[in-house]
């Protein structure tokens, strides 16, 4: 039900289209072994086999055009774009809501109408094209929901529809029925869908949200503005905007970097050919995202109880919502397209690194790349066991993939779909800090 600007692209972690690096050998393969580990599980170490082809050719196995990877212009998701909407529901939904102040302590309100900041405690059910979806609903559950109006936790309007309805005027016989819209950057199952959802409000705890004024900016929220004089309160608020703005830049920083290398990579894929691609390889990636999504459904059918098992009885069920995909998708395929693709990205840029003489990784490449992952894994791996759990030549060839992506898209121009230059829209702010608003 919540729907945020994405903070992380498909599967999450390091199994994503930029951060894995390649290895194998198609001209003598010569097989080596590299560990696959989940973050912060350093004493669980599975060696998968891997090709090792940084001494290898690949270039006649990739049919690329120079003009493919130079002087590019691309597009990454309008919705990683902060608008002037994203502010004010920041404001709003982040900082006014926790800032909420209780009008009666915890007293249970069933008289009176919902308003912004209240918590409405409820049984909802939602339907989509008549009939009720997977996921949608808390209607069978022992107790209702709390949800907080205007906290932004459920999809846009579904929060805003509840405000007026009396409580003691709903129940499961009688319920309201609200109409929302699913937004696009929802999942595959359900994005850009219409939904009806049935909805009995059992009670309200109710709260009083702040004016937000040039008072509550300064007195409660602690900002300190920047200048001796201002013309007028707007001018004032117009500031702490912007400096909202550049707080919700900062935060989608990483997400629009990951948006790159995918819309960077999704492009050459579809414009090389490849050809002979090394099975071992293949396999490595299915196996490490079956491990991804095995650990992750271990973890929360431990930590989820009958509840996350009701929803998700097999890791085929918890798989398809993990990875984003609709009904009538098979995930294990899936998988297996996703590792020939990566596959793909690592023939290709051993490809261009031959085609452009610079396929090497220089000592000091090298020694930052394990630096990387002692500080990946909170040091607590030396920087030889990192070596030796992850071995030399996986983490060459994660040195040279990280310097391929960079040269890469220091040659691309990207804009959002709407055509707008991200340079206009984002002041340039593309930085990997998580600051926070006040």
């Amino acid at each position: 039900m919540n729907s945020k600007k994405l903070l992380t692209l498909a599967l999450a972690g390091v199994m994503t289209l930029g951060a894995l690096a390649s290895c194998g050998n198609k001209e003598e393969p010569k097989e080596t072994e590299t560990s696959a580990t989940t973050k912060g599980e350093t004493d669980a170490v599975t060696a998968i086999p891997r090709y090792d082809y940084m001494d290898a050719v690949v270039a006649p196995d990739v049919t690329i055009d120079k003009s493919a990877y130079t002087d590019l212009t691309l597009t990454v998701p309008n919705y990683l774009k902060i608008e002037d909407e994203d502010v004010q529901n920041y404001i709003q939904q982040k900082i006014l809501f926790q800032n909420r102040i209780a009008e009666n302590g915890t007293t249970q309100v069933k008289d009176k109408p919902l308003k912004l900041g209240d918590d409405a405690y409820i049984y909802y059910k939602g339907f989509t094209d008549g009939k009720e979806f997977e996921g949608g609903s808390n209607w069978d559950d022992e107790s209702s929901f709390k949800l907080g109006l205007g906290s932004g936790s459920f999809i846009p309007g579904f929060e805003e529809a509840l405000v007026g309805i009396v409580p003691n005027q709903t129940s499961k016989e009688t319920p309201v029925e609200i109409q929302v819209t699913f937004p696009e950057d929802y999942d595959e199952k359900m994005a850009g869908k219409d939904a009806t959802f049935q909805i009995y409000v059992e009670y309200a705890v109710q709260y009083k949200l702040p004016e937000y004024n040039v008072e509550f900016v300064e007195k409660t929220l602690k900002y300190e503005f920047k200048k001796d004089f201002y013309a007028s309160d707007r001018a004032r608020l117009d500031e702490f905007e912007s400096y909202v703005r550049e707080t919700l830049v900062e935060k989608m920083a990483a997400n629009l970097e990951n948006a790159k290398i995918d819309a960077l990579w999704n492009h050459l894929i579809e414009k090389a050919t490849c050809q002979n691609l090394p099975a071992v390889e293949v396999s490595y990636y299915v196996d490490a995202y079956k491990q991804e999504i095995q650990y992750y459904f271990d973890y929360y059918t431990s930590a989820g109880g009958d509840e996350f098992k009701k929803l998700y009885p097999t890791i085929g069920d918890f798989a398809l919502v993990y990875m984003g995909l609709g009904e009538g998708k098979n995930w294990e395929t899936e998988l297996q397209d996703m590792a020939e693709k990566m596959v793909k990205k690592d023939m290709i840029t051993h490809a261009i690194g031959e085609i452009e003489g610079i396929e090497e990784v220089t000592d000091e490449e090298y020694k930052a790349q394990i630096e990387y992952w002692v500080n990946y894994y909170y040091g607590s791996m030396t920087e030889n066991e990192v070596v030796q759990s992850m071995g030399e030549v996986f983490l060459r060839e994660s040195a040279f993939a990280d310097k391929m992506k960079d040269w890469l898209l220091n040659r691309v121009t990207f804009t959002y779909e709407d055509g707008t230059p991200l340079e206009s829209s984002d002041g340039g702010a593309e930085t990997d800090s998580e600051s926070e608003t006040a």
